[in-house]
């Protein structure tokens, strides 16, 4: 589930005027170390984001309302390059997935599409303190419904974070949950905790990089 959590904010602009602007992550699993890099530009009213780590590159086309609209992975070391377009409620997946020629469509729940969680979660949980959202999981291109439920706000370097709950719905609830942390003003996503794997599976940190 390591991609699934390569989601992450910046601080709200306005959606009018074109700009960039990359943040830096720190990321840690035991004794696997990175940097990720999240660049963010607008023009009109969409929103583009790119993220990489290693040899992970992702492109996300978003909408004003924060929901993706299109997702562009590769992996060179995995021999993948995916695209995803979301229209009328179809997911299209098209390209190479483990070097091997890949497509397929989902049907929408109806509920928005959210692929990189942490770029969406700040603003949506001001709206709503619990939501469903659905995310294409990167390595087997499947999809799933998610929750996100806000939890307690805290007061860290003069910073109100709130921890929100992300897990899968019904019962493969019990088979994933992280915790998020963002900046209940600004919406920007600080920090991210969560074991992915089997038990005995170091934790995934991920922290912003002042």
């Amino acid at each position: 589930m390591k991609t699934l959590i390569l989601a992450f904010t910046l601080t709200l602009l306005s959606s009018y005027h074109a700009h960039s602007q990359t943040q830096e992550y720190e990321y840690s699993c035991g004794e696997d170390k990175a940097t990720i890099y999240w660049n963010e530009s607008r023009e009109g009213n969409l929103i583009y984001l790119k993220t990489i780590q290693g040899s992970e590159i992702n492109k996300y086309v978003l909408n004003s309302d924060y929901q993706t609209v299109s997702w562009e992975y590769s992996n060179q070391d995995k021999g993948t390059n995916i695209k995803v377009i979301l229209e009328n409620g179809i997911y299209r997946i098209n390209g190479i997935l483990k070097s091997k020629s890949y497509s397929k469509t989902y049907k929408s729940n109806g509920v928005p599409w959210f692929q990189n969680i942490g770029f969406n979660i700040g603003y949506s949980i001001k709206k709503k303190p619990t939501f469903r959202f659905e995310c294409i999981r990167p390595d087997n291109l499947k999809l799933y419904e998610m929750q996100a439920d806000g939890k307690k706000v805290i007061v860290r370097n003069g910073i109100r974070e709130q921890r929100i709950n992300v897990h899968l719905t019904g019962i493969l609830s019990k088979f994933f949950g992280c915790d998020y942390y963002v900046d209940l003003v600004s919406g920007q996503f600080i920090q991210y905790k969560g074991v992915q794997g089997a038990p005995g599976t170091p934790e995934t940190i991920i922290t912003i990089k002042k």
